[in-house]
């Protein structure tokens, strides 16, 4: 029988997708302010160069960008990690006949060394039920020296760009991890 562990923690990830740069700086800041500072940010890319699922809602000309926080959280109450990104978007959206539309995308997970964890509120068969009608979906595994993609990672999680920038992020979290290790260790002796 396994130990139950009550604190696991981890690296918050979000993944910003943006047309307006005033909206990626608003959004930037806000999330500074919720959870500190930012360890890693990856290259600007289009999204039209992926997919073009959300022309419709956004426009032509938009963009995405991957970052990693520095201070990791604690895991047992992530989805509100979701729900925040969620309230965010409802906060930076514009009216248009009447409705609301989104100016950002903001989509929040984490990283640790062995998986990229995406949270969302829609279901589907290879996503878990969390919290408050959050999901989980485990969307890259780490395994034998790189990461691999499952069938539902998004072609964008997979680019070269993008996985080379993942895994200086993971690297960076095991390198932070084993001084961590090291650090309680030397305080004991």
């Amino acid at each position: 029988m396994g130990a139950i562990k009550s604190n696991t923690t981890a690296q918050p990830f979000f993944a910003l997708m943006f047309s307006e740069r005033e909206l990626y700086d608003l959004a930037i800041n806000r999330i500074r302010e919720k959870y500190g500072e930012i360890m890693g940010v990856g290259p600007i890319f289009k999204v039209s160069d992926f997919t073009d699922y959300y022309e419709k809602e956004f426009g032509k000309d938009l963009q995405k960008q991957f970052f990693v926080m520095k201070e990791p959280v604690d895991l047992q109450n992530f989805a509100r990690v979701k729900i925040w990104s969620n309230e965010l978007e409802t906060e930076t959206a514009k009216s248009d006949s009447g409705r609301l539309v989104r100016t950002i995308d903001l989509d929040p997970g984490y990283l640790e060394p062995s998986k990229l964890v995406l949270y969302s509120t829609k279901n589907f068969s290879h996503r878990v039920f969390v919290t408050d009608g959050i999901f989980g979906e485990v969307t890259m595994i780490y395994e034998h020296g790189k990461f691999k993609f499952l069938p539902w990672t998004y072609p964008d999680y997979s680019s070269d760009e993008n996985v080379k920038f993942l895994m200086v992020m993971r690297d960076g979290i095991v390198r932070a991890g084993r001084n961590q290790l090291r650090k309680g260790l030397s305080n004991r002796l």
